[in-house]
């Protein structure tokens, strides 16, 4: 009798490992999903994935809490801006503490703090801790999501200055991006930041440029891609009244090759403007 009730329990302890272990990977499952739709602008499904990534991660959290659990359960309520419950989640995730060879689990918990602190109004904190992210990450995906929200900052913060002061800024901004970029000359993202940058130092012909090389190597997100569509073609109307008629014509037969390779109506008009 003392036998089988070890049994059962042995048996009750190992489905209850593998029930936790399924909502893991659920909540893995569909909150990837949800970025996936949430890149397309399928927004409505993208919320719907993201909900139930937070139901199958309250599931895990609750049988057994783990720091991995913590992170999706907050990475879901991030996407769904529960801003307070995130930062919950990602604390609590911390107090865990990782297993060796999660340190990328370790940083997109970081990440999602970050994100946490800056909704909620602690932006200069946020900010520390996305320029640690920059500095020290080794995992792409992190480094790309830090770079997002430590640009968007700090081009903010550097268009309410004027003068010599924006100018400082703009040109450290620069070092940041180049520095980025250097190191990873594939990631179209940071070829994307230096063209938005470069076009704030008037400097439109490197900007188009860069801006060129983002939308052959690929970006993030469809609302970014579309962005730099639009940069694309803000400078090539600003480089149409400011360069020379000899330089400009040679310009616009270049342009015109771009436009017919992307399939756009017309050198104002991106492909998905028509749709």
């Amino acid at each position: 009798m003392r036998k089988k009730t070890i049994f059962l329990c042995l048996v009750l302890f190992a489905f209850s490992i593998s029930s936790c272990v399924s909502h893991l990977k659920e909540a893995k499952l569909y909150y990837v999903n949800g970025e996936k739709l949430s890149r397309v602008y399928k927004t409505e499904k993208a919320l719907a994935s993201f909900k139930r990534a937070l139901k199958e991660a309250e599931l895990a959290v609750a049988k057994h809490p783990s720091a991995q659990a913590y992170m999706l359960k907050g990475m879901a309520e991030l996407n769904l801006e529960l801003w307070e419950k995130a930062e919950e989640s990602f604390i609590a995730a911390f107090s865990f503490g990782f297993e060796k060879g999660q340190e990328w689990a370790e940083q997109v918990s970081l990440f999602g703090l970050a994100s946490s602190l800056q909704e909620l109004g602690l932006v200069d904190s946020a900010f520390k801790i996305y320029t640690y992210l920059l500095n020290k990450s080794r995992f792409k995906s992190v480094t790309v999501l830090a770079a997002q929200r430590y640009t968007h900052i700090a081009l903010k913060e550097t268009l309410q200055e004027e003068g010599r002061e924006r100018q400082k800024l703009l040109n450290k901004l620069l070092k940041t991006a180049e520095k980025l970029a250097d190191k990873d000359l594939s990631c179209g993202y940071y070829h994307y930041l230096l063209s938005q940058v470069l076009s704030h130092l008037l400097e439109y012909k490197k900007s188009f440029e860069e801006a060129i090389i983002a939308k052959e190597l690929g970006l993030p997100k469809e609302e970014i891609f579309r962005d730099n569509d639009l940069q694309i073609v803000f400078c090539y109307q600003k480089l149409k009244e400011k360069l020379s008629s000899e330089k400009r014509e040679e310009f616009l037969s270049v342009y015109l090759l771009w436009v017919k390779k992307w399939n756009w109506p017309n050198s104002e008009t991106p492909d998905w403007k028509k749709r």
